[in-house]
């Protein structure tokens, strides 16, 4: 059945539960878009500074942003430990340690592999302010409006990547970079560490509270045994590899089709605020029908998008349009969807844990992607052969999902 719900869903039940928690909703967007979310927005914004302070080269400094994916490999544990040991407390202490990294950071002297180990650092406490802690909270919080929520969290990360830039760029012009990594430490401290700390609490928590004992590991374990946790990877690998790949390399390949330089520019733009819509829309679709055909539908449109790429020697604008919006649509879509097909088929206790492990195939599958998109081009020197792989890659992630089955009605690893 593709209704998840009876379709007679209350909405003033969903608008009531916003009532009573919309400051942990606040909080946690707060949180994923002026932690580590603004910390990766505006490392693009440091790289000629520094480069003028330490004559350090823009691929030396590039390379300190390798440091999120290899954080990847830890977060499979970091979210065991924020099960075990609760999440507001995991964010606290992690939002104090990330203001201690930035304000390392603006008192750097010189040496590049300090630059290095300050960006493994922030990228390693950054994980206690992504999604495996916003979206438990999030997850734990709001049931009738959890997919409208979850995206609505989420989108502190638009917050980073649209207002901030502006912001940061006026402020290192005027005091230099020393006073960016200062702001940076200054926006934890004085907004997002209160927000944590006031309007999150243990008490409304409760339900999802992990055991200090040996329960925990016993459900770990069941978890790993459970065939959907690795579907449900293996689904995310295989749309987020094309969708990252993409996204990476959407430029090239729209001035490769006849678009001018400025217009494909625009049409990332495009591809940008499809993608917060599709989250939204994700979110709003996901509260009311199953979710693994959602999440199908928006990789077959993620597809097409390809497709229109790929078939097209000189694309027109609406073509570029609907193939720009379509990938958008699709990524924003797989932003939402899988945090609330975790909480769904896994429940809450081990909310981070399963997203843990999800994310280090999300992260693997963007880096390889990428990567590949671009030695593809390097072989055929067209983008062609390979956006025919992503279109299918994208259709096979949609069938992956679907194989997730109907949602448990009581979910085993809670119990």
């Amino acid at each position: 059945m593709i209704f998840a719900k009876e379709p007679s869903a209350d909405w003033r039940a969903m608008a009531s539960e916003w009532q009573q928690h919309w400051r942990v909703g606040l909080a946690s967007f707060l949180v994923l878009g002026l932690s580590q979310g603004a910390f990766q927005s505006l490392f693009s914004l440091f790289i000629i500074p520094l480069q003028t302070a330490f004559g350090w080269s823009r691929g030396q400094i590039a390379l300190a942003y390798n440091a999120t994916l290899a954080t990847a490999l830890l977060a499979p544990f970091f979210g065991y430990v924020i099960d075990k040991y609760g999440a507001r407390r995991i964010m606290l202490s992690g939002l104090i340690a990330s203001a201690c990294v930035y304000a390392g950071l603006a008192m750097m002297s010189g040496p590049i592999w300090i630059f290095y180990l300050l960006h493994v650092a922030a990228a390693s406490v950054g994980l206690s302010t992504s999604g495996l802690t916003c979206s438990r909270v999030v997850s734990a919080t709001f049931v009738k409006s959890r997919g409208l929520s979850l995206a609505l969290a989420r989108s502190g990360y638009a917050l980073a990547s649209a207002g901030l830039p502006v912001v940061m760029f006026s402020l290192i012009m005027m005091f230099g970079w020393r006073a960016g990594y200062v702001m940076e430490a200054a926006l934890v401290l004085a907004v997002a560490l209160p927000a944590t700390y006031f309007w999150i609490d243990n008490k409304s928590l409760e339900v999802t509270a992990s055991p200090a004992g040996k329960a925990p590991s016993a459900s770990a374990l069941a978890l790993v045994r459970d065939r959907r946790i690795w579907i449900l990877c293996f689904g995310a690998l295989l749309s987020y590899a094309p969708a990252n790949a993409l996204m990476s390399q959407l430029h090239p390949i729209l001035t490769g089709k006849g678009v001018s330089p400025l217009a494909a520019a625009k049409f990332i733009g495009v591809a940008g605020i499809a993608s917060f819509l599709g989250a939204i829309v994700t979110g709003i679709l996901v509260d009311r029908f199953w979710a693994p055909a959602i999440a199908c539908l928006f990789s077959i449109g993620a597809a097409v998008g390809s497709l229109i790429l790929m078939f097209s020697p000189a694309l027109l604008p609406a073509q570029a349009f609907l193939s720009t919006a379509l990938t958008g649509l699709g990524l924003g879509a797989e932003l939402d969807v899988v945090a609330f097909l975790v909480a769904r088929y896994f429940g809450i206790k081990l909310f981070s844990t399963a997203y843990g492990i999800a994310i280090f195939f999300i992260a693997a599958g963007g880096a390889a992607g990428a990567s590949a998109l671009g030695l593809s081009f390097d072989h055929y020197n067209s983008y062609d052969p390979a956006l025919g792989f992503l279109a299918l890659s994208f259709c096979l992630s949609g069938i992956v999902y679907l194989m997730l089955g109907p949602y448990p009605t009581v979910n085993e690893h809670d119990a």
